[in-house]
């Protein structure tokens, strides 16, 4: 019988293994049709599979003990710097080597405990901010200098740091400590100078690590408080009340270097991103590089007031930078007529620069002539090359210089102002109508052989309706001196006003008479914008005329041109 049961046992192991082999199969065949299945499903306690989670969420605890055991350790030092054990300045150069080491640190984290590196840069700036701070204000262990340069020093260094492990976040922290405490520092020392130097060597890293394409989003941190350190020093030394007796003084050498510092960064940086590694302009420095020129070129200038060769060198520059930008825009970055950002961009400069060069170097009579003589340049060299940007520019520098000389503003007061009894034209008057017609031959000259294109033909519309305005400007003002000087009547005589409008309205005629001509064709556009400009004196200085003849007039002449002015255009459109 034993031998039976022995048997039985065997029979029923060999049952119990297949049954478990057919189990494995099974849940095997499961598990490659459905894995997701196998996923999702629940874990209960006690499982294995949930042991990783529990330790990746204790390992957080250990770094941030780690942390605080760094803190107990500054906390110690200070200790010691009371207890007058060690000299104070060993104490704080220990200091600030155990905060260096922290961020040190955080570059031997492993790189699958970014956490842990974020932290350490943390405790790094916890204890050296606070170091700072104390020794400067508190105990005078080290002078604002030293300070500065400390800051300087551990900022390059967490810069490092974070660029050695590819950690934006260790990044930021570095600029914002950095940034944070030279600015506090600032203020609380009344110091100016040193940490204004601090947060442009900031900024000067950052836009070194953004030349590299790195940390871009951190830029506009160091670029404001560059921006502001360096316009509040100008504020300090330039306000009406001088400087404040509490500040430190601030040489004009030191300020005049950090505004120049300000601007070359900035331009340094966007050359080495545009030009040399072929990358387009960012919001950012569109906007910075403009905010560079003003704060330093016009700090250097406000610096200056008193009169000196700074102005002169000033102008200089910003006219060599307005040069080079239109060279890199017309002839680096113009590829046949393919304009990008960085085109647009620097064109644009180009014409600011132009015209504050021309009015830190010139009086106005001076900047009249030079921007007349870029408008006619610009505008013959764009028809040239068939360069609209140029044009454009061309016709911006043609209103800027009528306006700067008072022809347009002349002209507008003879045409629709009160009778002034003037004299034949003036000179100004007969100058501006020169410029706006060589302007306008030299525009349609140069696009006869492109044709009509859209942007070209409003380019030359505009320049001959400024060519228009002048003309009737001297044009009514020569009628009304020829009118007074024949009759002998007094200024403010009503006929005047109706004389006045009736050069407008004959204008209209003229150009209703002769716009089927090619060579008027950009002039009849100007038709009904005069009879507009007519019905506006009717209202504003016409119809306020006492007298009964005078209104009669004005109201005939443009009534009768309301009526005439459509059928000579179909009659010559017919001819």
């Amino acid at each position: 019988m034993p031998g039976a049961d022995l048997d039985k046992l065997r029979q029923q192991v060999r049952e119990l293994t297949d049954r478990v082999g057919r189990l494995e199969a099974s849940l095997a065949a499961q598990a490659n049709a459905s894995p997701v299945a196998e996923t999702a499903s629940p874990a209960f306690p006690g499982d294995p599979e949930i042991l990783p989670q529990i330790s990746d969420t204790t390992s957080i605890l250990p770094v941030f003990g780690v942390a605080l055991l760094g803190l107990a350790g500054a906390y110690l030092l200070r200790a010691v710097a009371e207890s007058g054990v060690l000299p104070p300045r060993f104490v704080f150069t220990l200091g600030t080597l155990y905060a260096v080491a922290w961020l040190l640190g955080a570059a031997r984290a492993p790189a699958d405990r970014r956490l842990a590196a974020v932290v350490y840069s943390v405790t790094s700036v916890l204890i050296l901010s606070p170091l700072l701070w104390e020794s400067t204000l508190r105990f005078n262990l080290i002078t604002t200098a030293q300070a500065s340069a400390i800051l300087v020093a551990f900022t390059l260094v967490g810069l490092a740091v974070s660029w050695q492990r590819d950690l934006l976040i260790v990044a930021t922290i570095s600029i914002l400590a950095g940034v944070g405490t030279a600015g506090a520092l600032l203020v609380a020392t009344h110091d100016v100078m040193p940490f204004t130097f601090v947060l442009l060597s900031i900024a000067a890293a950052v836009e070194a690590c953004a030349c590299l394409n790195h940390w871009l989003g951190e830029r506009w941190v160091a670029a404001a408080a560059a921006n502001l350190a360096v316009l509040f020093a100008t504020w300090l030394v330039t306000n009406p009340g001088g400087l404040p007796e509490a500040y430190a003084p601030i040489s004009t050498h030191q300020l005049l270097a950090a505004q120049i510092a300000l601007l070359a960064i900035y331009l340094f940086s966007v050359m080495v991103r545009t030009l040399l590694r072929g990358m387009a302009f960012t919001n950012f420095e569109t906007v910075q590089c403009a905010v560079a020129f003003v704060i330093g070129l016009g700090g250097a200038l406000r610096l200056s007031a008193g009169g000196s060769y700074v102005p002169s060198a000033i102008g200089a520059f910003a006219l060599l930078c307005g040069v080079a930008c239109y060279t890199i825009s017309f002839i680096r970055l113009d590829h046949h007529g393919a304009h990008g950002r960085n085109f647009f961009t620097y064109s644009t400069y180009g014409i600011l620069l132009m015209l504050v060069a021309c009015r830190i170097l010139l009086n106005d009579t001076g900047v009249a002539i030079m921007w007349s003589l870029l408008a006619v340049a610009c505008i013959g060299a764009g028809g040239l090359w068939n360069k609209l940007t140029l044009e454009i520019h061309g016709g911006i520098y043609l209103l800027l210089a009528l306006n700067l000389s008072g022809a347009l503003h002349q002209a507008g007061d003879v045409l629709l102002g009160a009778d002034p009894r003037p004299s034949l034209a003036s000179t100004t008057l007969w100058m501006g109508a020169a410029l706006a017609g060589v302007s306008y031959l030299l525009a349609a000259r140069s696009t006869a052989g492109i044709g009509d294109g859209r942007n070209f033909r409003a380019l030359r519309l505009a320049m001959a309706g400024v060519l228009v305005w002048e003309v009737l400007g001297i044009s009514a003002g020569s009628l009304s001196a020829i009118y007074h000087g024949v009759s002998g009547v007094a200024a403010g005589d009503p006929y005047c006003a109706t004389l006045r409008t009736g050069v407008i309205t004959g204008a209209a005629l003229l150009l209703a008479l002769a716009g089927s001509r090619p060579v008027f064709r950009d002039f009849a556009q100007m038709i009904y914008p005069l009879m507009l400009l007519g019905a506006f004196r009717l209202v504003a200085r016409d119809l306020h005329q006492g007298h009964k003849a005078a209104l009669f007039l004005s109201l005939f002449l443009y009534g009768a041109a309301l009526i005439a002015i459509p059928r000579l255009r179909r009659a010559r459109a017919h001819a």
